[in-house]
């Protein structure tokens, strides 16, 4: 369909103090712009980005409860609860505040904090988020403590002052809240630290209680193999045989990986390629929509314009997640989009010829430079065929003229040398590329052709690449500029090039 340029509603909504909540009335999307990487919502024209995200599907409607990155009077509130909500992945509503900070200073919930949703058996909402306040002299015994809120229909929530469920550290956060079949009660999973390095804890209770000495310290379910680091906003579900553990890198990698056992309480295993894309996809959580299974995360808004590196909150991203037979997690564009997303497009050559297929050879450089992105939602699919593992092609963005045989300040580059696919976007020649945004690994074939898929909107792009791996990105520079196919050295044929809006 072709999409509409137009803003969503503005809203933030006033809340009363120790009941957090907004008002019965609906806030919808004035006729929203069609995007899959929504941010939170839109304070007159200022857009107000979105951070780690809690999915709560309710059998009709999917709620994309999320931190929302706007403050209080002072720097110590900030970060609410707010809720987006969609049916197909590309309209979205704004719902508002959900849930708020509180503007006192010796409030546990100055700040908010990662949590999740669940509804009990007797259709209450509940709601096990995280408390923070980091101050000086305000009498709590930690930083951080879990936190409980309830609601009848997701629009007016009301907080459980009493219910405050601190660990022993500081760091004591994003609680995960799930019932579990086998054991036939409920479990908390908690990101803390033991010992000198970060552990998921799980705490048990028979009901979804607001009383908090009802949960119980059931010790550490999932210590970090890996490092040190806190493994934030953890997630766990048991899909098609495989139990599969969520949680994301509070360190140099900073992405969102996954491990697996094929037991209800076994050993845990991990893939050799143990992410879900790479560090444009952050605080990744696992939930189902009916049957299928998805990965929602937010990429990030950069720390110096279009030559920087991920800062904190930004828009939404959903991946669709195919399982292999091993149980290998992979990520695939969601469907909905690709069917919504359909009506033929019309991005020539800037010489005005349309390009289905274009071949490059090996040892030279080379670009097939296209008419300008627009800023709405655009969906390019295409075929890549490697003559061998030379050199590097792909996708370049940002080309302010529209002449041949140019880079743009940003490629997403197919390296078969390398076994990756990765993004640079601070490209001041063809042979200065600049450091790597982001990347992930990718064995590739020479002679074998591979499926992509790219999906652009606004400042965000997602590559997905044979159905296997992705790569989502901010490159602030796409939209109303050139962009180009090229190659650097590589013998490679793009086949198939189709655009969609």
């Amino acid at each position: 369909m072709k999409l509409r340029k137009v803003l969503v509603a503005a809203l933030v909504a006033a809340l009363l103090t120790g009941v957090a909540g907004c008002s019965g009335e609906q806030q919808p999307v004035e006729e929203g712009q069609v995007t899959p990487f929504p941010i939170s919502s839109y304070d007159e024209t200022l857009a107000v980005t979105l951070g780690d995200v809690m999915p709560f599907y309710d059998g009709e409607v999917l709620n994309i409860y999320h931190l929302q990155n706007s403050r209080g009077s002072q720097s110590m509130y900030y970060h609410p609860i707010s809720r987006l909500t969609t049916t197909d992945f590309v309209h979205y509503e704004d719902r508002g505040v959900a849930i708020s900070y509180e503007e006192k200073f010796s409030s546990p919930d100055a700040a908010l904090g990662t949590g999740s949703f669940i509804k009990d058996e007797d259709g209450l909402y509940h709601c096990f988020y995280t408390g923070h306040n980091a101050e000086e002299g305000t009498g709590l015994p930690y930083i951080e403590v879990v936190r409980h809120a309830t609601s009848p229909d997701q629009v007016t929530w009301t907080k459980d002052e009493d219910f405050n469920l601190y660990g022993t550290s500081n760091d004591f956060r994003d609680p995960y809240v799930y019932y579990d079949d086998y054991d036939e009660c409920y479990y908390m999973l908690v990101t803390t630290n033991q010992d000198g390095r970060g552990v998921i804890k799980r705490y048990s209770s028979p009901t979804l209680s607001a009383d908090d000495s009802e949960w119980s310290d059931r010790g550490v379910f999932f210590a970090n193999d890996s490092g040190t680091f806190n493994m934030e906003c953890p997630s766990y579900v048991e899909y098609n045989g495989c139990w599969y553990l969520m949680y994301s890198e509070q360190g140099d990698n900073r992405v969102s990986h996954y491990r697996y056992r094929t037991e209800h309480d076994g050993d845990w295993y991990k893939f050799e390629r143990d992410t879900i894309d790479a560090s444009g996809f952050y605080a990744g959580r696992l939930e189902f929509v009916g049957e299928k299974l998805y990965a929602f995360a937010w990429c990030a808004t950069l720390t110096a314009g279009s030559v920087g590196d991920f800062d904190w909150g930004g828009n939404l991203v959903v991946h669709e997640l195919r399982q292999l037979s091993d149980g290998e997690l992979c990520a695939v564009p969601v469907t909905e989009v690709g069917e919504i997303i359909s009506a033929p497009a019309e991005y020539t050559r800037t010489d005005g010829e349309k390009a289905e297929e274009l071949s490059f050879i090996d040892g030279k450089f080379a670009a097939n430079t296209f008419t300008k992105l627009s800023g709405g939602t655009v969906r390019i699919t295409f075929d890549i065929t490697l003559d061998d593992y030379s050199g590097d092609c792909g996708m370049t963005f940002g080309i302010r003229e529209g002449l041949n045989n140019r880079l743009g300040n940003a490629v997403v580059a197919f390296e078969p040398e390398n076994s990756r696919l990765v993004c640079y976007n601070d490209v001041s020649s063809i042979v200065r590329y600049g450091s790597s945004l982001a990347q992930v690994p990718f064995a590739y074939m020479a002679g074998r052709t591979y499926g992509v898929t790219v999906l652009i909107s606004g400042e965000i792009i997602s590559v997905y690449l044979d159905d296997a791996v992705v790569l989502t990105l901010r490159l602030p520079d796409m939209k109303n500029n050139y962009f180009a196919f090229y190659s650097n050295g590589a013998g490679v044929t793009f086949g198939g090039i189709t655009f969609y809006e």
